[in-house]
C-alpha cells in the first residue's frame, strides 16, 4: 500500500479576473522509504503540492490517501492530529523560535503529541546529536550559522518519528558546503533509518540527490523518473 496516493488533485485559487491555476489534475504515489524530489521552476505547483500531500492546504478537486485513507474523511482537527503525528517539515526559513536554546526548539513538536513529557529531554538530545550539534545544545537560533539553523530544523522535524519527512528548499538559504551537509544528513535519513523523504527544489542539482524525481511545469506534472546511479546510493 503506498504511504501517498494522489489522483487528479487540482487547486484553483479565485482572484480577480480569471481564477489562477496552481494545479491543474496531478497523479502521483510515493512508497513507504522513498526518497523523492519534487522539481519545478517557480509557479510550477510544487510548493501547492507539498502543502496538499503535507496536510496543510486540501485541494479543490481531486483524491488524497495517505497511508491507506482518505484525507477527505478527516476533519481539520483529525488532519492536524495526523500532521504532528506522521509528518515532519523542513523549510527553508527554518521557523525556528528566537531566544529558545536548540532542545527547546527540537522539544517543541512533543508538546502536541502522546510521547511521555519525561522521554522528551533523552528523545530531543538523541537527535540534535546525530545531527551533529551536541556542542550547540544550549544555543540560541542568533548564535548559529544557517547549515547549524537547518540541522536544528531537521532534527525537529525527526522528533515525533514521523512517517514522511517534507523538506521544502532546505538548501535554498545555504551555502554550497552547508547544502551539502543538509542533503547529506537527509539521504542518511533515507539510506540507514528508512525514513520516507520528499524533498521540494527548483535546483538540478539537488535534485538529483534523491533517487526519484518528479518534475513539474505550469502545475502538470511532466516526467517522473529514476535518477542516475540511485541503485548505488
Amino acid at each position: 500500500m503506498p504511504l501517498i496516493e494522489a489522483k487528479q488533485l487540482k487547486m484553483i485559487y479565485a482572484s480577480e479576473g480569471a481564477p489562477t491555476v496552481a494545479l491543474g489534475g496531478v497523479d502521483c504515489t510515493i512508497e513507504k522509504g522513498e526518497f523523492v524530489a519534487v522539481m519545478g521552476p517557480s509557479g510550477s505547483g510544487k510548493s501547492t503540492l507539498l502543502q496538499i500531500l503535507g496536510l496543510l492546504d486540501r485541494p479543490t478537486e481531486g483524491e488524497y490517501h495517505f497511508d491507506g485513507k482518505s484525507v477527505a474523511k478527516y476533519s481539520d482537527d483529525e488532519q492536524a492530529e495526523l500532521r504532528n503525528r506522521s509528518i515532519g517539515f523542513v523549510f527553508q526559513q527554518f521557523n525556528l523560535l528566537a531566544r529558545t536554546s536548540v532542545l527547546e526548539n527540537v522539544k517543541l513538536p512533543l508538546a502536541y503529541s502522546s510521547v511521555p513529557q519525561k522521554e522528551w529531554d533523552s528523545r530531543a538530545k538523541k537527535l540534535i546529536e546525530a545531527v551533529g550539534l551536541s556542542h550547540r545544545m544550549y544555543h540560541e537560533p542568533s548564535q548559529l550559522s544557517g547549515g547549524e539553523k537547518q540541522r536544528v530544523a531537521i532534527a525537529r522535524a525527526l522528533v515525533t518519528n514521523p512517517e514522511i519527512i517534507f523538506a521544502d528548499e532546505p538548501t535554498g538559504n545555504l551555502d554550497s558546503a552547508s547544502g551539502a551537509k543538509v542533503i547529506e544528513i537527509l539521504r542518511k535519513l533515507h539510506n540507514e533509518d528508512g525514513h520516507t523523504v520528499v524533498l521540494i527544489t527548483h535546483d538540478e542539482a539537488v535534485a538529483r540527490e534523491a533517487k526519484r524525481v518528479i518534475a513539474l511545469k505550469d502545475g502538470m506534472i511532466v516526467s517522473d523518473t529514476v535518477t542516475v546511479h540511485a541503485s548505488k546510493r
